[in-house]
């Protein structure tokens, strides 16, 4: 039985994360995991609904979900993140791992942490009463962190300056260093237009989804604006 409610709730998790958002002010972050998190500061086991523990890192069992008041997060099986909400700004910091996010347009904006950069993001070219939603999905290995734009564009903005993400395009960050030659190539080949970018002393590549039409647009192949 219990098996069975917490299989439900993590379906209707999954399902409100690809709806509309509601403009519902929630309490506090609330989570929600299909299978266990692990509170890795204490070693702690959560299997069932909670208030989402702020700024602790979470070692997702399964798929994990974060409802927050105009943000909604998927942390993907093994994945390790944490999230903290302050009046100004939703904070999501990804050690590694895959966490899906959808955000509406008149959200508070979102501060991206990952091991090679920082970036505060917020919904951009939408109107603030606007009942779109901006969907996308920060990945991050050891190696490097990719942002990916499902739905909608973001602003990125950090101490050097902003960047303008749109849907169908990525950023990859990878401490200090650019794409490889395979790297290279393989897009390339897939016929990927890139633009490196040098920020915080990262490299970001704007790479361009292969979306219908679009290869010829050099606008939609780098996040400039």
């Amino acid at each position: 039985m219990i098996g069975f409610q917490k299989i439900a709730s993590l379906l209707t998790a999954i399902l409100l994360l690809a709806q509309p958002l509601m403009a519902l002010p929630l309490s506090a972050p609330r989570l929600v995991p299909e299978g266990s998190v692990k509170l890795v500061k204490t070693g702690a086991v959560v299997e069932s609904e909670m208030p989402a523990p702020t700024g602790t890192l979470m070692a997702c069992n399964g798929q994990c979900f974060i409802e927050a008041d105009g943000v909604q997060l998927l942390g993907a099986d093994k994945t390790v993140f944490a999230v903290h909400e302050d009046h100004d700004a939703f904070t999501v910091l990804v050690d590694t791992g895959s966490v899906s996010f959808a955000m509406r347009a008149d959200a508070k904006p979102v501060e991206f942490k990952t091991p090679f950069d920082t970036f505060l993001a917020k919904p951009a070219l939408v109107p603030v009463s606007s009942e779109a939603v901006i969907r996308g999905t920060l990945e991050v290995s050891e190696s490097r962190a990719v942002l990916t734009m499902a739905e909608g564009s973001l602003e990125l903005t950090n101490d050097q300056g902003q960047k303008l993400l749109k849907a169908g395009n990525s950023i990859v960050l990878a401490k200090g260093i650019g794409l490889s030659e395979a790297d290279t190539e393989a897009l390339a080949a897939a016929g990927v237009a890139t633009a490196t970018l040098a920020i915080i002393g990262a490299s970001i590549v704007a790479v361009a989804g292969s979306g219908d039409g679009g290869g010829g647009d050099s606008d939609e192949a780098s996040p400039h604006q």
